[in-house]
């Protein structure tokens, strides 16, 4: 049986649909360019085919793991089709009334799309030696930042060598951690994935925020300690093993995905975060 995926972002969505992909073998994968060379790592995934540059095929089914406008006119008139449920409403209800429960974990709502129990991780192959801690300090969303001078607390309190990961945008506060750190860390950023995958397969553990990179190590094997502000863990996206460290607030969730800025402007959720909780949740780990 032919079976297509369509999920065309963002990083952290993509690694999560490897829950699906890895029990349903042979799957193409449809995706923006920039998540292509992740989809490809996925385990069950034959071949991958970018959203606007390849079309798509004839296939038994198809799962639409995104459910937008685009995805809908990539599949208009097709048969075979089954969608992922958005749970919009009722996340926007827990952002703005504080009501309600949450929605189910996102790898669990891609699996009944399916119709199969989520395959269990890692859903990426990246071997290394399992040597190095590995530290995420940046995200997209300022309000998912834990302050570089807690990070760089963090990594000079931890074992062995560092390494300091993030995108393109993140360059500056990769580089001001890792410098903060010492000779024991590296610094690492990148448009791509080439020394990304490299760099996670020496992840012994990983500290994170809630962000797509977390969600790469842990389907590569790592275990991760997850900080979460803005967002919460029960709100779908927190499926790994390892911990989550968050304040119980009244304000959480204050957005679904971040924002440029704290609402209520003292960003506690994260500001006062202290190091040793971070800490604690590694050592358990390690």
């Amino acid at each position: 049986m032919s079976v297509v995926v369509i999920r065309t972002s963002s990083l952290g969505d993509v690694v999560l649909a490897g829950a699906v992909t890895a029990a349903l073998p042979g799957v193409v994968f449809r995706t923006k360019p920039a998540w292509a060379p992740v989809a490809a790592r996925l385990s069950g995934v034959s071949r991958v085919e970018v959203v606007g540059r390849d079309p798509l095929g004839d296939h038994d089914r198809i799962l639409d793991l995104q459910n937008n406008a685009r995805s809908w006119r990539e599949t208009l008139g097709r048969r075979g089709v089954s969608r992922v449920q958005r749970y919009d409403a009722r996340r926007r209800l827990r952002v703005w009334l504080k009501v309600g429960a949450p929605p189910p974990r996102v790898i669990d709502r891609y699996a009944a799309v399916a119709g199969v129990e989520p395959a269990p991780g890692p859903w990426l192959d990246l071997p290394g030696p399992r040597d190095a801690t590995l530290l995420v300090p940046g995200a997209a969303w300022a309000t998912k930042r834990w302050p570089v001078e807690r990070w760089v607390g963090l990594g000079r309190s931890l074992p062995g060598p560092c390494i300091v990961l993030g995108g393109p945008d993140d360059a500056d506060r990769v580089r001001a951690v890792a410098q903060g750190i010492g000779p024991r860390a590296e610094a690492l950023w990148e448009r791509g994935y080439e020394r990304t995958f490299v760099a996670v397969g020496r992840g012994r553990v990983a500290v994170a925020g809630d962000t797509g990179l977390l969600h790469l190590c842990a389907a590569a094997g790592v275990p991760v300690v997850g900080l979460f502000g803005p967002t919460t863990a029960a709100d779908g996206f927190w499926c790994h093993h390892g911990a989550v460290v968050e304040t119980a607030l009244p304000c959480r969730p204050c957005s679904r995905h971040g924002s440029a800025a704290c609402p209520i402007g003292d960003h506690a959720c994260l500001a006062e975060l202290p190091v040793d909780r971070v800490r604690a949740a590694v050592a358990g780990l390690s």
